[in-house]
């Protein structure tokens, strides 16, 4: 098991540089937003009724945060599709929004060509690749994901991209000032929680070491949503380990059979960890089910934590929750003694894909 106190163990198990592209979550949220403002965007002034969301991993996740933001307004519907398939009827008054960081995400590119045939307004954005291609041929804007790295550590970079997009169309309303505030608060946060910051004074440490071993349930809800489900794909991706989101109010309505069976439903207390990321000023009855969730858990015996958002803005708390589980994800990927940047079992799926096409 590395030692997270060794700061020589950090460049052998992570050789890409992961670490460093965590921390430059408020580089990436600044730069993308700067470029959403100065893109040459159409529609702008333009009645838009709908907005759908496509793509898969980080693009799709970053849609689902603009989805809890613009839960905070009253404003068109947006729909989040991760798939192959449009589930919604789109029109001349609807926007489609095509995200995919390699710009050869299979599923999005189905997404694309079936927005491209309801005469739907498309906007893309993308890396590169083949999404980028066919957009330009065809006209059509394409903001551009300029971000090194895996997808997932792209995530605040599409995320402010969309949400610079949508300002301007007035679709989802994000001040410059929460912007910039959010920015100064990541730099803060960073300057906590980095790979120089011993154990002892490192939350994100300390709550990696608590995790190990463990099989972990992150719940949240409200504008929190999207980011616990962030947290449970950087648990997959960056630890290589279990990990399973649960969305609060409805864990109550069923979830939560399982944590009052006898025994554990199976699981026991001591190899289960469940992870609460709470909000700040949410709905009081949102906060109540928090309080009732913590409070059941409690009196089953079951390992688990609240993490309460400080008091920014949405987009802040939303931001510094989603570094904090980064953080935390890299660290229990070092315990482990793994390479948090490589995904091994995502190439072999892509490979087996491509064996069982080829046989076919």
């Amino acid at each position: 098991m590395a030692d997270l106190n060794n700061a020589g163990s950090y460049s052998l198990l992570d050789p890409s540089g992961l670490r460093h592209r965590i921390r430059d979550l408020p580089r990436h949220c600044e730069q993308a937003w700067q470029r959403a403002q100065s893109f040459d965007l159409p529609w702008i002034g333009e009645a838009i009724d709908q907005v759908v969301i496509g793509g898969m991993g980080g693009s799709a996740i970053a849609g689902d945060l603009v989805v809890d933001f613009a839960s905070q307004q009253l404003g068109s519907p947006i729909t989040v599709v991760r798939g192959f398939d449009l589930p919604v009827a789109l029109n001349e008054r609807s926007l489609a929004v095509l995200c995919s960081y390699s710009g050869n995400t299979e599923e999005t590119l189905s997404l694309f060509r079936q927005a491209r045939q309801t005469g739907t307004r498309v906007l893309v954005v993308a890396g590169g690749g083949q999404l980028r291609e066919e957009a330009l041929a065809q006209g059509l804007p394409v903001l551009e994901i300029n971000a090194p790295g895996e997808p997932r550590s792209a995530v605040g970079y599409n995320l402010m991209l969309l949400l610079g997009a949508l300002d301007r169309l007035g679709v989802v309303a994000t001040a410059e000032q929460e912007v910039q505030q959010a920015v100064s608060a990541l730099d803060r946060q960073n300057s906590k929680l980095g790979e120089e910051v011993p154990a002892r004074d490192n939350p994100a440490k300390q709550l990696a070491t608590e995790l190990l071993g463990k099989m972990v349930v992150v719940a949240s809800g409200g504008f929190f949503t999207g980011v616990g489900r962030r947290w449970k794909s950087q648990f997959n991706e960056n630890a290589k380990v279990w990990a399973f989101f649960e969305e609060l109010p409805e864990l109550l309505h069923n979830t939560v059979e399982a944590i009052g069976a006898k025994g554990g439903g199976g699981c026991g207390a001591d190899n289960l960890a469940v992870l609460l990321l709470q909000p700040k000023a949410a709905n009081p009855d949102l906060l109540e089910r928090y309080a009732v969730a913590a409070s059941l858990l409690k009196n089953s015996g079951f390992a688990f934590r609240i993490l309460e958002a400080t008091d920014d803005s949405p987009l802040g708390q939303s931001l510094a929750m989603i570094s904090l589980g980064d953080w935390v994800s890299y660290y229990l990927a070092h315990l482990r003694d793994i390479d948090p940047s490589a995904t091994p079992a995502i190439e072999l799926g892509k490979e087996t894909l491509a064996l069982l096409r080829k046989g076919a």
